[in-house]
């Protein structure tokens, strides 16, 4: 049986583990957590979580979302990376590329996507980081404070 505290103890423990944005709460700029994340506002910026990210039906992301797992129910416009399951319901708008690893869209989700496997986008990332050349900082200074100096002008 439930006494009163026996249900404060148990909301406390969910307000600790989901971070919740609102419907009608907007949103510009980046947004990084440690739990899982519940998206029912207006975020107008890249999402990062290690844990879930859930975006309800009222819910609207413009920008990347990082996470290990994701719900999708209302509308992202940007690229998705996530390590497990991506899930869109038939509720779903989606724009951009998912990389992931499992991947389930219901019937009805309106869906304009490429999709590749995660460990894909981790072996293309790793490929570019050896092949990309090392430059020279101080070349890259002086070459920086000459467009400054012509945008002075």
């Amino acid at each position: 049986m439930w006494t009163k505290e026996t249900k404060i103890q148990a909301e406390m423990e969910m307000a600790n583990s989901t971070s919740v944005f609102a419907p009608g709460l907007s949103i510009k700029g980046d947004i990084e957590a440690v739990s899982d994340i519940r998206i029912e506002g207006d975020v107008c910026g890249d999402v990062s979580t290690p844990k879930k990210v859930i975006i309800g039906i009222s819910g609207n992301v413009e920008g990347d979302i990082k996470a290990s797992e994701i719900c999708v129910m209302g509308k992202v416009l940007g690229d998705v990376f996530v390590e497990g399951l991506a899930r869109f319901t038939a509720e779903a708008k989606m724009r951009g590329k998912i990389f992931s690893e499992k991947i389930e869209i219901e019937s009805g989700a309106d869906m304009e996507v490429m999709v590749a496997k995660y460990k894909t986008f981790l072996s293309q990332e790793k490929e570019k980081q050896t092949t990309m050349p090392r430059s020279n900082p101080l070349i890259n200074e002086r070459l920086f404070d000459q467009s400054m100096a012509k945008m002075s002008e």
